[in-house]
């Protein structure tokens, strides 16, 4: 028994017992500054770190030996102390150095605070060429590089993953070649040189492609492997390169969700979307920029006829609605149905119109937003005949207002027409704590939190 007690006494530490591939797994979870310092645990951890494939660099994140909290890194990292980079610098050279893994798994470099420094900007790109010689299966690179990102990103055939932020540009590819690539994440940069063609076409597997702040030819989409594309701010950066062309096509047969800003335009390009697998879709339609409003030429709706769960949000919802509705198909997959920044007060109308497209529709969401409306008769319009909606299915209504609106009784009155066919449950909720800025139609004292 005694002999037994000491034996379970001694058995503490049993993670070091563990083959290295789980050990390094645990380790994964570790930044790479504190990896390595796991050296000083015991002689089984003296050397682990060195083949760990894992390798997480966040400049935000590291800490230095005897470093105060006075010197911490601020928030957008303009206070950073020079001795902080240095030594990051330094940290990073030596672990690259000593590593003796052949291969990587995954690569993370966070440093955006060093972008004020382009002196620096040798060391990070030797750092991507380390990692992009080691084969890696996920790739993160956060760092405006001075200059074109390197030729080699896309020409990895390992990769898998890949999310890279702040770049410059992209050179001009002959061809990319990633065979293996089905995550692709890119933010702030400049899409040129025929670049979302090639791309495509050197993705056969790419399935989750995700672009925020970019532009040029984010639109010329062609892929049968993409299931969820995601597109934030892209295309109003270089707006007027876009509008230059005819026709905007995104062809994406196997595509199951898609997420978008379109700037309705009567000089921009035509727009064909062609998604007959869609399951899930949320677009934001945004104002033109020129004083003629949108023609209805794209005819973006027929494009989402078979989507299951819809969301169409912006302030020219209405112009959407006007100008498609006469040539809009019948959304029979629907059953989902959100729609944000329409006046219910004005065109309760429109909205059961549109309707009446989606038969099978179970559940509506509402934002009834005054602040948009531009009717010059809005708040003095005499009550409105309402069409109803023809569908005996819907279940449930759930409807926002802003709590300054008085006008919640009318609209929950056309409501209350639209659906009297269907039989469903009204819900009714407020979005704000306070009034909404320009909030100025039937508005009363504003509430105090």
């Amino acid at each position: 028994m005694e002999q037994a007690g000491k034996s379970r006494r001694g058995d503490g530490d049993r993670i070091s017992s563990l083959p290295d591939c789980l050990i390094h797994l645990i380790m994964s979870f570790l930044t790479a500054h504190e990896a390595v310092r796991t050296c000083v645990l015991s002689k089984r951890w003296k050397n682990l770190w060195t083949t760990l494939p894992f390798l997480d660099f966040d400049l935000w994140k590291f800490k230095s030996d005897g470093q105060s909290d006075d010197t911490e890194l601020e928030e957008g990292g303009h206070s950073l102390p020079n001795i902080k980079f240095e030594k990051f610098l330094d940290f990073v050279c030596m672990t690259l150095l000593l590593r003796k893994a052949s291969n990587l798994d995954t690569f993370y470099l966070s440093c955006r605070e060093l972008c004020e420094w382009p002196e620096y900007n040798m060391f990070i790109r030797s750092w991507f060429l380390y990692a992009l010689n080691h084969n890696p299966r996920v790739l993160k690179i956060e760092y405006p590089l001075d200059g074109s990102v390197p030729l080699a990103l896309f020409t990895c055939a390992s990769l898998v993953d890949v999310s890279f932020s702040c770049f410059i540009g992209v050179p001009n590819f002959k061809v990319i070649n990633l065979p293996c690539l089905r995550r692709l994440h890119l933010s702030d940069g400049d899409l040129t040189h025929g670049f979302i063609e090639k791309l495509f076409s050197g993705c056969p597997m790419l399935e989750f492609f995700h672009v925020e702040f970019c532009g040029r030819e984010l639109y010329s989409i062609n892929s049968q492997s993409l299931k969820y594309l995601k597109a934030k701010c892209c295309n109003n950066k270089f707006w007027r390169e876009a509008a230059e062309k005819e026709i905007v096509l995104i062809n994406t047969p196997n595509l199951l969700s898609f997420r978008d800003t379109i700037f309705l335009d009567f000089k921009g390009p035509k727009f064909l979307l062609k998604m007959p697998s869609l399951i899930s879709a949320n677009i934001r339609f945004e104002r033109s920029r020129y004083e003629r409003s949108y023609d209805g030429k794209s005819n973006i709706l027929l494009g989402l006829s078979n989507v299951q769960n819809l969301k169409l949000t912006g302030p020219e919802i209405k112009v959407l609605l006007e100008t498609e509705m006469p040539n809009c198909s019948e959304f029979t997959n629907l059953k989902d149905l959100s729609v944000e920044d329409l006046c219910l007060t004005c065109h309760c109308n429109l909205l059961a119109s549109f309707l009446n497209h989606c038969p099978n529709l179970k559940k509506l969401s509402l934002y009834h937003l005054v602040t948009l409306c531009e009717e010059e008769t809005h708040g003095n319009q005499e009550a409105l005949k309402i069409a109803s909606f023809k569908g005996k299915v819907l279940e449930t209504v759930e409807v926002k207002f802003a709590r300054c609106d008085k006008s919640f009784p009318q609209v929950m009155k056309y409501l209350q027409d639209i659906t009297k066919n269907s039989g469903a449950q009204i819900n009714m909720t407020t979005q704000f704590n306070r009034s909404p800025p320009d909030c100025d139609v039937g508005s009363s004292e504003q509430d105090s939190e």
